[in-house]
C-alpha cells in the first residue's frame, strides 16, 4: 500500500509541474473592456509555433502569428460581451472582455426615385458579381505582421462620414456605414495607411467605383474606394505612405471624397478608434 501511496503522489506531482500550470506558462494582455467596432490586437509571449496553443473568440479559433501576436475584431452591432480562451495542451484560460455600445447615427431620407433604393435587375446582376470578387479577397491570410506597424490616415481632408451611421431611405434600412469618408479635391494624392500587398484593384465597381484592398497580415485589410484612378496593381507590395491612388468621385458618390475602411476578413472596425489605439 506505502508503494502505491508514493507512486500516485509521484505522479500527481509530475502531471501538475507537465500541465496543471499550462496557463501560467504563458502572458499575454486583453483588454478588460472594448468598444463596438473595436479591434484587439495583442501577443502571447511565449508563444512558437510547436508550443501547441491555441486561441479562440466564442469557441471560433483565431490564427496565431508565428511571434505570437492575434487580432480580434469587435462588430459593430455586437451586443454580447465576447469570451476569448487560450489553450494549451486542452488546458484553457477563458477572459470575459466587457463590449461596451455605442450610439450610432441614423438618418431617414425619404421621397427618393425607386431607382437609387432598389438597383433594377441588369445593375443587381453587376452588383452579385462584383460582391462575389470582393468577398474572395476577404478570405486572404496572409502570414505576414504589417499590422503591427502603426497605421496612418491615407489622405487629410474633411471627415463627411463617420463609420457606423446608417441611412433609411424610403422606410427600407441600408448597410451601416462601414469606414471614414474623408473629402477633399479630386485628384489628391491616397497614400496606404500601412505597409502590405495588395490584393484587390479595380477600376470601376458599381458602389465603390475605384477601388484598392491593401493586405496587412492575419486577416487585417484595408479598403480604398471611390478613388479617380488606381495606382498600384494586383499582388504589389507597398509601404505605409506610398501614393496608391487618387481622391475621386467614381461608383456610387456625390463628391469628391475617399472611403477608407478597415477590416479583419469579413468583420469591419473603425478606422478612428484603430488609429487611435495603435498608431
Amino acid at each position: 500500500m506505502r508503494f502505491n501511496y508514493f507512486f500516485i503522489i509521484k505522479l500527481l506531482i509530475l502531471y501538475f509541474i507537465l500541465f496543471g500550470n499550462s496557463n501560467a506558462q504563458f502572458r499575454y494582455d486583453l483588454p478588460e473592456r472594448v468598444l463596438q467596432g473595436e479591434i484587439i490586437i495583442s501577443k502571447i509571449h511565449e508563444y512558437n509555433e510547436s508550443s501547441n496553443i491555441q486561441l479562440f473568440s466564442d469557441k471560433i479559433p483565431h490564427e496565431i502569428s508565428k511571434n505570437g501576436y492575434f487580432v480580434v475584431p469587435i462588430d459593430r452591432d455586437r451586443k454580447n460581451n465576447i469570451l476569448i480562451e487560450i489553450c494549451k495542451n486542452k488546458i484553457c484560460e477563458t477572459n470575459e472582455i466587457t463590449v461596451l455600445k455605442r450610439n450610432f447615427d441614423i438618418q431617414e431620407i425619404n421621397g427618393l426615385p425607386t431607382k437609387l433604393v432598389t438597383p433594377d435587375e441588369k445593375v443587381l446582376e453587376r452588383i452579385i458579381a462584383e460582391n462575389k470578387i470582393i468577398k474572395q479577397s476577404k478570405k486572404i491570410l496572409l502570414e505576414n505582421e504589417n499590422f503591427l506597424n502603426g497605421f496612418v490616415q491615407p489622405v487629410k481632408g474633411i471627415i463627411t462620414g463617420v463609420f457606423g451611421s446608417q441611412r433609411v431611405l424610403n422606410g427600407k434600412p441600408k448597410s451601416p456605414h462601414r469606414g471614414l469618408d474623408i473629402a477633399n479635391n479630386e485628384g489628391t494624392p491616397v497614400v496606404s495607411t500601412n505597409d502590405g500587398i495588395v490584393i484587390l484593384a479595380e477600376p470601376d465597381l458599381y458602389y465603390t467605383g475605384g477601388t484598392i484592398v491593401v493586405d496587412h497580415g492575419y486577416g487585417v485589410k484595408s479598403i480604398y474606394a471611390h478613388l479617380a484612378s488606381v495606382d498600384v496593381t494586383l499582388n504589389s507590395k507597398i509601404k505605409k505612405n506610398e501614393v496608391i491612388g487618387t481622391v475621386g468621385s467614381t461608383g456610387r458618390s456625390t463628391g469628391p471624397h475617399l472611403h477608407w475602411g478597415i477590416m479583419v476578413f469579413d468583420t469591419y472596425v473603425d478606422p478612428e478608434l484603430l488609429l487611435k489605439k495603435y498608431n
